[in-house]
Order: structure tokens, then sequence, then C-alpha cells
């Protein structure tokens, strides 16, 4: 048995799936979207942090020098941190094109011979207008010394 439409039932089923189309699927690729996003950001953030913190850990590079400079004036060098942003800025060169604005910070641990680069960037979401997620990614670097 052929069951035969009424003018209006073919219509209904349209509105039906536009309406299921708008609420439901557009928002979950949406979400999708912004996920493998945030996913993209902390791998590409991660690797510019620990690209950053081998620069400084290989700029050390003599120990003597290091050794007679111990004290905090050789922590605030302003040619370490600045060669550090360098390299954290040039990993980051997309970082126009996906939408995301990334900081770096350094400490180091003169004791330890030790420097940690802590990188976040804040990520503005395509799903919820004006909300953004910050993003955090922490690396560690021994320092290396070319004299002992």
């Amino acid at each position: 048995m052929v069951r035969k439409f009424r003018n209006g039932e073919r219509a209904s089923s349209l509105a039906w799936a536009a309406v299921f189309f708008g609420f439901v699927v557009m928002p979950l690729m949406l979400l999708i979207g912004d996920g493998a996003r945030l996913y993209y950001v902390r791998s590409r953030l991660a690797q510019a942090a620990d690209a950053a913190c081998e620069d400084v850990s290989w700029s050390v590079g003599d120990r003597l020098l290091w050794q007679s400079l111990r004290d905090d004036r050789y922590a605030q060098n302003w040619y370490l941190v600045g060669r550090a942003q360098n390299t954290f800025q040039q990993m980051l060169s997309e970082k126009g094109t996906v939408r995301y604005y990334p900081t770096l910070s350094m400490s180091f641990d003169w004791e330890n011979a030790r420097v940690t680069c802590r990188a976040q960037a804040r990520v503005p979401l395509t799903m919820l207008a004006y909300q953004e997620v910050t993003v955090r990614a922490a690396v560690s670097s021994r320092m290396r010394f070319a004299r002992q």
C-alpha cells in the first residue's frame, strides 16, 4: 500500500529537519571545531615553550661565567629573556590565523641549574561569542654548560 502525502506534510518534515540541523547539528560541529583548535593550540604552545626553554638552557653556555655571576643580576639578564621570547614568538607564527594570544614567563633555578618556562594562551571560542579559554603549558629544562 502506497501512502500519499497531503500538501502540508512534505513541507513539515523539511521544516523539522531544518530546525534539527540548526539547533543540534550546527552547535555540535562548532563545539568539535573549538575542541580541535584548543588541542592544536595546546600542542603548539608546548612545542614553543620547549624551544624557548632549550634556547635559554643552551645560551647560558659558559659554566665559569655562570659560577662567577650566580647572583640575581644574571637571573634578570634581558638577553636570555629576550632570546627566549624571540624563539617563542617565531615558533607561533600562525597565531593570527588560528586566533590565539600567547604569553611566556620564565623562572630560573640557579641552584639546580634549571629553567622553567610557562606558556599560556587566551583562545576565543567560536561557539560562545565573547568567551575565552586559557590554555597552559609548562616545560622545564636543565641548563647546559660548554666547559666543566
